[in-house]
């Protein structure tokens, strides 16, 4: 078991300000705002929709003028608030990086200083046709709470790209964007063995890797920010405690050694069972007891995404010319 506290704030800023320099600065206002209100959830992750500093700026002419480096003011003043909370913090941004511009989130960690960078690997055709460049990598950040990735918006729509952060053994991915992705969302969950935090600015929740879909905004435990200025934006916060030791397992091959798992390990672990997707998803619930040493231990737990790498890689190579795709390690 390896709990993980998620707080996503769907934070729509306003738009109305013609300046940059004040646009950004109401935007990064809103934020730091927001966090100060976070201390009430104690949470492990904060993250923020797509593009939250500079929210309808490419729009608006202003994509150049705003964009700016990662660490930069932005990332310095939003690291001080996480090292108050104690908490991971994902900021999306355009961001300057030498001669180009990406649409990224800036993963910045509780001591404060940024962990790393995705870059939106599949930005629409409108975005790069504005100036803005793809990311060439799909990064994982270890931490204590699991290892964590990122996807932003429209690379939703590429399984592939779920393919590179399950290779990399992601338990938990954000998905900071401006539209939605659910039916995807959901499959990539339930088949690549991860949670997937959707926070979007007018709403937020997690898909949990068993199908169920918790934390959405519109509940008791989603309540809207009130009592504090964002001047003339509006947010809400949806908050999850979650499972990371959590994986998807393959059924293919037989399930004695799920049947000898429950026998030997009874309630520290919880089997859910899924036939018709042919897997298991499995979680530890003993905080000494990791999936990985299970593993290790039962012939046959192979996680799913494993198991279809394999079979991938093995029709490929059985044929001169396969129609499957090759996905590549480590990208």
């Amino acid at each position: 078991m390896r709990h993980a506290r998620v707080l996503s704030v769907a934070l729509h800023n306003p738009s109305d300000e013609a300046d940059p320099e004040k646009r950004t600065s109401i935007n990064l206002e809103n934020v730091l705002t927001l966090l100060d209100q976070a201390p009430t959830y104690d949470p492990d992750f904060v993250c923020f929709p797509e593009l939250t500093l500079h929210h309808a700026t490419r729009g608006d002419g202003l994509l150049e003028a705003v964009a700016e480096p990662i660490p930069g003011p932005a990332t310095r003043a939003v690291g001080r608030m996480a090292r108050e909370l104690d908490s991971y913090v994902l900021l999306p941004m355009y961001e300057r990086n030498g001669e180009s511009l990406h649409n990224s989130v800036a993963f910045i960690g509780r001591d404060g200083d940024v962990v790393g960078v995705y870059r939106k690997v599949a930005p629409t055709s409108g975005e790069v046709n504005s100036g803005l460049t793809p990311g060439e990598n799909v990064p994982v950040w270890e931490t204590e709470f699991g290892t964590v990735g990122a996807l932003i918006c429209w690379d939703a729509q590429y399984a592939e790209i779920a393919r590179h952060l399950a290779q990399q053994g992601a338990d938990l991915v954000f998905f900071p964007t401006l539209g939605s992705a659910d039916g995807n969302l959901r499959d990539w969950a339930r088949y690549q063995g991860f949670h997937v935090a959707l926070c979007d600015k007018h709403g937020a929740h997690v898909y949990r890797p068993t199908g169920d879909v918790i934390a959405r905004t519109g509940g008791w435990n989603t309540p809207k920010a009130e009592d504090v200025d964002l001047q003339g934006g509006t947010a809400r916060f949806s908050f999850a405690s979650i499972n990371t030791d959590c994986d998807s397992y393959t059924m293919t091959g037989g399930f004695e050694w799920a049947r000898e798992l429950q026998k030997r390990y009874g309630d520290s672990v919880m089997i859910h069972a899924y036939p018709d997707d042919g897997l298991f998803v499995i979680e530890s619930l003993d905080e000494d007891l990791r999936l990985a040493d299970l593993e290790a231990e039962f012939d046959g737990m192979v996680p799913l995404s494993e198991y279809e790498d394999e079979a991938r890689e093995t029709a490929r190579m059985a044929v001169d010319r396969s129609p499957l795709l090759s996905i590549e390690d480590g990208r």
